[in-house]
């Protein structure tokens, strides 16, 4: 299956960029993309980003990719997770990541993720499929409505992270069904909080460069994103 990848990635107005992306063809049949984002309020994030991306790359890449695939990319987020630990003991401090990605096999998109990086899936501009964000204020509106001033204060504050604590729950994996010409996104929550990654499909790259690039610069947040068109 042949695609094409636009990846974008910017401090915004920041001191340093925790975010990483990562998104390369395997085989011919394989690919994988990664967004990450160091968790605010913790130490070394652009770290934390950086060794968990890699190690499930790692993990993944050593793999055999076949039969329980989502059994796998648990096993991947699990060694990610496990080297997160290893940094915390290292720097003996809290440090962690939320983290999305996509493995494409085929026609199939496995997509993950813990925290408040966000996957959506696109078909002719129509949205598909958006990953549930695991934040404090989805899981009270469960319970019931919210109130604006609860959204603005609990927001920014994820309940599931790759923390090197142990995984408290299952990986959510999603299998995603592709087609010719589908886009999938992945993005964080500096991007997607800023603009709705929908209004982006019809740019190209020059002129997408050119819009975050706008965005970046007056953006309070890192912003990062991964576009794969099938």
């Amino acid at each position: 299956m042949t695609m094409k990848i636009f990846s974008y990635t910017s401090k915004g107005i920041r001191k340093a960029n925790e975010d990483y992306i990562k998104s390369e063809i395997l085989s011919d049949s394989i690919s994988l993309h990664i967004v990450a984002d160091g968790m605010g309020g913790y130490d070394y994030g652009e770290v934390a980003s950086k060794t968990a991306t890699e190690a499930i790359f790692q993990f993944l890449v050593g793999s055999t990719i076949q039969g329980d695939i989502p059994a796998l990319i648990q096993q991947a987020v699990e060694f990610a997770n496990s080297q997160i630990l290893t940094l915390r003991n290292q720097y003996h401090t809290k440090l962690g990541t939320t983290i999305a990605g996509v493995l494409i096999k085929d026609n199939i998109g496995y997509a993950f993720w813990f925290g408040d990086v966000q996957i959506q899936h696109f078909r002719a501009s129509k949205q598909l499929f958006i990953s549930e964000s695991h934040t404090l204020i989805n899981e009270m509106k469960k319970n019931g409505p919210v109130s604006t001033k609860e959204i603005e204060r609990y927001k920014h504050i994820v309940t599931k992270s790759l923390s090197g604590t142990p995984l408290d729950s299952h990986l959510p994996v999603i299998e995603i069904q592709l087609q010719q010409g589908d886009t999938v996104c992945i993005s964080s929550d500096g991007l997607y909080n800023s603009i709705n990654p929908s209004t982006l499909l019809a740019y190209s790259d020059i002129e997408l460069n050119a819009k975050l690039q706008i965005i970046s610069e007056r953006n309070s947040d890192n912003i990062s994103i991964t576009s794969i068109i099938i």
